[in-house]
């Protein structure tokens, strides 16, 4: 079937959770499936222009592979008008274990991509050993004190960057930690990086990222 490349007519929104097994689906493998579950169901996605047509879905921020995600927030564009909410079974009804849908919404046309509004992502981290319970509070105390944290750069080998400015917010709770780190276009602080930062071995970790903070005009 030939992807149909007619302007898009509506634009929804999916919010959706990502969980368990899931987690470890990566970036460019969710997409694909994704797009395998809307074109399971028959949704009339528009797609882009060019030798190479792909259909039009922007996600607001790539999860990182082994980190959950809470309210996940997926764009999506249509070639004909729908109703979210039947479509919304219907995709639903579709998906394996540990996907689940929150919402899918209709979103103006005109909104600019949600990578460039969003600002922050809150997480929660649990599975800490009580060993590293009992100093947690020194350490983040000993972190947020810091006035720069120096990291190599991943894209630009030879170079670093300061992660202590992407920091928003570090506070410990019970069996584990809450955090506020910088995201999308203006900056983005990888998870990982600050709980090594704080002498913690991700891996061994419960990571989940719980929202995703926007200006106002997302």
């Amino acid at each position: 079937m030939t992807p149909d490349t007619s302007p898009p007519a509506q634009r929804l929104r999916l919010r959706y959770a990502k969980k368990d097994h899931a987690r470890f689906v990566g970036h460019l493998d969710e997409a694909r499936f994704w797009e395998r579950v809307f074109r399971r169901v028959d949704l009339p996605l528009a797609y882009s222009h060019g030798f190479n047509p792909q259909p039009r879905l922007q996600f607001a921020a790539a999860l990182p592979v082994g980190v959950c995600g809470e309210q996940e927030l997926l764009d999506l564009w249509l070639t004909t008008r729908v109703e979210p909410d039947l479509w919304r079974a219907r995709i639903g009804q579709n998906l394996p274990a540990g996907f689940t849908i929150h919402a899918l919404e209709e979103a103006a046309l005109t909104l600019p991509a949600m990578q460039a509004s969003l600002r922050q992502a809150e997480y929660q981290v649990a599975g800490l050993d009580p060993a590293e319970l009992e100093t947690l509070s020194q350490r983040v105390a000993a972190l947020l004190a810091q006035s720069a944290l120096p990291r190599p750069h991943h894209k630009h080998p030879g170079q670093t960057y300061d992660l202590r400015p992407l920091i928003h917010e570090i506070t410990p709770v019970e069996g584990g930690l809450r955090l506020r780190l910088a995201a999308g276009a203006g900056g983005n602080a990888r998870i990982t990086e600050v709980l090594a930062a704080l002498g913690l071995a991700p891996a061994h970790l419960h990571i989940c990222r719980t929202a995703l903070i926007f200006d106002e005009a997302k």
